[in-house]
């Protein structure tokens, strides 16, 4: 299990879709991270499309859609919940494991062309677990292959600090890093970030989070109130019944390096900074 998600209310199908005002199962939202995966589909030729920690399948749908009728890739949903993968459409593969542990050869057993694919999960894994896990996720992938994902990073530290000690205090387990910050963690594993692109930011108010957590009223204004102590922050958004931490996404498209550098550099170009 990926950080400490023993208090964390588990949200499956329709529940899912409509928390946090819909912000995941939006496909205006998703846009930016599935043109970026159509992008890298598109410049390493057709390929086994891995969604991992994908749920219900929704991202995987968005991407199909978007590939067009003539690409075949395969698409491959990857989740540890049993409740969310019974609910992906038809046309996705499911593959009930952990992100941590998959292997490549549960994705693409003929050795063919694979890109992974990832949506708000880098977080689950802690300071720690960081590089470790991405040095998991670049054994899977072969030198030109492609991780794309859209994860959590802020660029003000202020944002970054608020927001940790947030998630401190509700002993999740959850830590974000700094854009430059998950940018060098990708590069010392083996990955080239080739292009990075904001996203809508996640609100989240006072009273999501002590639903979603657990956490009863009175130990969540404790909370509010060390937040409110530290330096203004721009992710602390204060209100009169409470209060909303806003969470800035970037989506990142990295490249599985360390090996066939021209090759590498080949598609890097025809990818551009799109």
């Amino acid at each position: 299990m990926i950080g400490n998600t023993e208090n964390e209310q588990k949200l499956y199908g329709e529940t899912w879709n409509k928390a946090f005002d819909g912000y995941f199962s939006d496909p205006r939202i998703a846009a930016p991270l599935v043109r970026a995966v159509v992008d890298a589909v598109e410049a390493s030729s057709l390929s086994v499309i891995a969604d991992l920690g994908g749920g219900t399948g929704f991202l995987l749908s968005e991407i199909a859609g978007s590939l067009g009728p003539g690409n075949a890739a395969r698409l491959v949903c990857v989740d540890e919940a049993a409740a969310q993968l019974d609910d992906c459409p038809d046309g996705i593969e499911t593959l009930d494991c952990t992100v941590e542990s998959v292997e490549r050869s549960q994705l693409t057993a003929d050795g063919g062309p694979l890109t992974l694919c990832m949506r708000s999960v880098l977080h689950y894994f802690g300071e720690a677990g960081l590089r470790p896990r991405l040095a998991h996720l670049r054994s899977v992938l072969e030198p030109g292959e492609y991780f794309v994902h859209q994860s959590i990073c802020l660029e003000d530290e202020r944002d970054r600090e608020t927001a940790n000690l947030l998630y401190l205090r509700m002993d999740t387990g959850k830590w974000y890093p700094s854009v430059d910050g998950l940018t060098g963690a990708l590069e010392l594993e083996g990955f080239r970030v080739v292009s990075i692109a904001p996203v809508k930011p996640l609100d989240l108010t006072q009273a999501e989070l002590e639903e979603r957590y657990g956490i009863g009223h009175d130990r969540m204004e404790e909370i509010r109130h060390e937040l409110e102590s530290l330096p203004r922050s721009n992710a602390l958004i204060e209100q009169g019944d409470g209060f909303t931490i806003r969470l800035g996404y970037k989506v990142m498209t990295c490249i599985a390096t360390r090996t066939h550098e021209g090759n590498e550099e080949t598609q890097a170009g025809r990818l551009g900074q799109r």
